[in-house]
């Protein structure tokens, strides 16, 4: 046998050794200790030595103090594991100069739009409003929901006016989120001075745009797909105190009661010869 193989078996004797004498001496002095309770009337105890470790971290961690959010950022969702709420797949958004089928394509989806393109340098303006949604049970979230957002784009710039021209395209996208606590018509939006009326919208940091000088008959395609995720939270409860007037106990409503979630984008378009557009949203809660 090599020096090697004799002392990773030395090694292994040892390990197996040392392993086996702990389980000797732990089970010893739970035998002690059920004799002991037995002999004084009482029902016996789990030996500290034999607790599990999960369960030992579990119980000193209940006796330390919450964190304050100057600690940690956020103290709402500080320790809470994340669940996973639901999957938005929008409709795919298309731009083109004539939307008008052609002999043969598929029949659109439901949520599947088509802007059609302003010719020359005139800009088109859209706002696809609820292109995808989900609505989600009451009590899905404690104190936040979070979101993973990816678009999948394709597009076309082609200048041909004929003289130097600027294309140009942008997408922000947004989510409305209907509520019946939002319903309560003391509660103003403080960005319209208008109770909600049950909906209120949020945005994300997440809006593209993309905008060149072009020369005659000059084109450009591109692609891009760029995932967003939370930091701050599409929601959270401190955003909803905060930033939409609504009481610690109204957010405590909030999270306990369903919701319908509706995903919209608006933007602009010039010199597009054409465009596809999806996005994927995530939701998580705590």
């Amino acid at each position: 046998m090599s020096r090697t193989l004799f002392f990773t078996a030395l090694a292994a004797a040892i390990l197996a050794m040392t392993t086996a004498n702990a389980g000797s001496k732990r089970s010893i002095a739970a035998r002690q200790m059920h004799v002991e309770a037995h002999s004084e009337g009482r029902a016996p105890a789990t030996p500290k030595a034999a607790w599990p470790a999960r369960s030992m971290q579990q119980a000193a961690a209940g006796t330390q103090a919450k964190p304050t959010a100057d600690q940690v950022g956020d103290a709402d969702t500080f320790g809470r594991n994340v669940v996973y709420d639901g999957l938005i797949n929008t409709g795919t958004i298309t731009m083109a100069a004539d939307c008008t089928p052609q002999p043969g394509d598929p029949a659109p989806g439901p949520d599947d739009r088509c802007i059609t393109i302003a010719p020359g340098t005139a800009s088109t303006s859209f706002d696809l409003a609820d292109i995808g949604r989900m609505t989600l049970p009451g009590k899905s979230s404690h104190n936040i929901l979070c979101h993973w957002l990816s678009p999948i784009v394709i597009y076309s710039l082609y200048n041909s006016t004929g003289s130097t021209a600027t294309g140009r395209i942008t997408l922000s996208p947004y989510l409305k989120i209907e509520s019946e606590v939002l319903n309560d018509p003391g509660l103003v939006d403080p960005t319209t001075g208008l109770p909600y009326g049950g909906v209120l919208e949020t945005s994300f940091a997440a809006s593209y745009q993309d905008a060149r000088t072009m020369a005659p008959n000059e084109r450009d395609t591109e692609r891009f797909s760029d995932s967003r995720v939370c930091i701050g939270g599409t929601i959270s409860r401190q955003g909803l105190i905060q930033g939409y007037g609504l009481t610690d106990a109204q957010v405590d409503k909030f999270f306990k009661k369903p919701m319908t979630i509706r995903f919209g984008v608006r933007g602009s378009a010039s010199l597009v010869d054409f465009a596809s557009i999806i996005y994927g949203l995530r939701i998580m809660g705590d």
